[in-house]
């Protein structure tokens, strides 16, 4: 199979994947929003915010660094394998026994038994790390793209039943704790991998070399994106992290699943063809222009149809999520371009680089956040909104260097783009004067979206449109 069509079948499956099971936990998440209580919801997101650090360290890098070398030995899977596992003990055993002092904190008491349930994530989660990086550096993305799916439904099921039996905030812990559970079985069930006693020093610095710069990079990214979980949380309200929080569910759907997928899909890619500068810039030319045919006219879409689709959804009492929600959706605007830009530093080996970088961005960003104590919420989403163009200007500085890509060539590539989804979103945010009944306006903004970026795309005879009705065809080819 040639490499397009590779990356097509891949893109495919990862949309599955993301429509399928993230779109099922995105009904799950609103049906919850409406049982359960702001505060409640806010409390699972400090939980998301320990979690996502600690698998961080994990995973250690060590995932990406096994995908990118080219060829990989048995003591490479089992070296990564044992200490992913012994880091992760360790990890668990460190935030049970702290995740009294972590809840005092907090001042939210139930904190503490579901930290030291939940954190069991860990020991799940590196257990199948060695099976999930095999599938994705083989493009095995139909089967991840299944399993996905699967644990989706059956979690969420089980945090429905609980949340309808009056469990509370312990259906979110069923939800966290079930899915990743289940991905894990399978995988083994899957996979014929299995670990060996053997542990190479080789192995380790070979890869550690290359991962811990990884680790750093991603680290310092992932308390970037979760320091205001804290923040909101230990200087506002329980309930103010929950509308926060629920705003962040209603973007993430998109925009991080779009930037996964993109993600998952670009690195092995990129990385078998690192060496061929020409192949390289043409084929990370067109994941740009790829990534933001999709993600800008969904994200100004949503913007657009904010309030009509909170209210209708999740009720009048998320109100306050809206404003946060909109801006949310600018800042994530530019996130799958910052991931690729990164992403071609890794694929380059400049993993010192990419820690240089995010080491650089996140200086920049704590006057923001101590601004953010003195000045409210929207003022550190505001300062979100800023920072996410300043970031993506950071990332993309070395892409000129590495393979001749220049701001200006980026500019021109997603202008025609950016131009019509802006023209689309003015046009979906118009139908709000007409002051018709939230869901024939959410309605009206759907098709009339839609029908709107179609045109334009046809009139500004944009490629991505004919690749993304091919891909949409290959998508559903494979639901019927």
């Amino acid at each position: 199979m040639s490499l397009k069509n590779k990356a097509i079948s891949s893109f495919n499956w990862t949309i599955l994947d993301g429509l399928v099971s993230q779109g099922f936990l995105f009904i799950v998440g609103i049906v919850l929003a409406r049982i359960l209580s702001p505060e409640e919801i806010g409390i699972i997101g400090y939980l998301t915010v320990f979690l996502a650090i600690a698998n961080i360290i994990v995973e250690a890098g060590f995932g990406s660094a096994l995908i990118r070398k080219t060829t990989v030995s048995v003591k490479d899977y089992n070296t990564v394998f044992f200490i992913n596992l012994i880091t992760a003990f360790g990890l668990y055993i460190l935030l049970y026994f702290t995740a009294e002092i972590i809840a005092s904190f907090f001042e939210t008491p139930i904190l503490k038994e579901i930290l030291q349930l939940a954190g069991a994530v860990l020991i799940i989660n590196a257990l199948s790390l060695i099976h999930k990086t095999q599938y994705t550096k083989f493009l095995k993305f139909k089967l991840q793209a299944i399993v996905s799916v699967t644990a989706a439904a059956i979690s969420g099921i089980c945090a429905l039943i609980m949340a309808y039996a009056g469990y509370g905030v312990w259906s979110l812990v069923a939800l966290a704790v079930v899915r990743p559970a289940i991905v894990c079985i399978v995988y083994w069930i899957t996979n014929d991998w299995r670990p060996k006693w053997l542990f190479s020093y080789n192995s380790f610095k070979e890869l550690f070399d290359f991962g811990y710069k990884l680790l750093l990079a991603n680290m310092i990214n992932t308390i970037y994106h979760n320091i205001f979980y804290i923040v909101i949380g230990k200087y506002f309200s329980t309930a103010s992290l929950g509308f926060y929080t629920r705003a962040e569910q209603f973007k993430t759907p998109v925009s991080s699943n779009i930037t996964a997928a993109i993600q998952r899909i670009s690195f092995p890619i990129l990385s078998t063809i690192k060496d061929d500068e020409e192949r390289l810039k043409i084929a990370f030319q067109k994941f740009i222009r790829f990534a933001v045919y999709i993600n800008f006219p969904i994200l100004l879409g949503l913007i657009a149809m904010a309030k009509p689709m909170v209210f209708l959804l999740i009720g009048e009492k998320w109100e306050t999520s809206i404003l946060y929600f909109q801006l949310l959706c600018i800042a994530g605007l530019l996130y799958p371009l910052q991931i690729l830009h990164l992403n071609l530093l890794l694929v380059k080996g400049h993993s010192n680089l990419n820690l240089r970088l995010e080491v650089i961005k996140k200086l920049i960003l704590v006057p923001i956040i101590i601004l953010s104590i003195k000045l409210g919420i929207l003022f550190m989403i505001y300062g979100l909104v800023f920072f996410a163009f300043i970031e993506f200007f950071i990332n993309s500085f070395y892409t000129r260097k590495l393979i001749g890509y220049s701001w200006k060539e980026q500019f021109m590539d997603i202008l025609p783009i950016l131009f019509l989804s802006i023209v689309t979103s003015l046009i979906m945010f118009s139908i709000l004067y007409f002051k018709l009944s939230d869901l024939i306006t959410f309605i009206l903004q759907i098709i009339i979206g839609i029908f709107v970026f179609i045109l334009g795309s046809r009139l500004l005879n944009l490629p991505e449109f004919d690749e993304v009705y091919q891909k949409v065809q290959g998508v559903f080819s494979k639901l019927v």
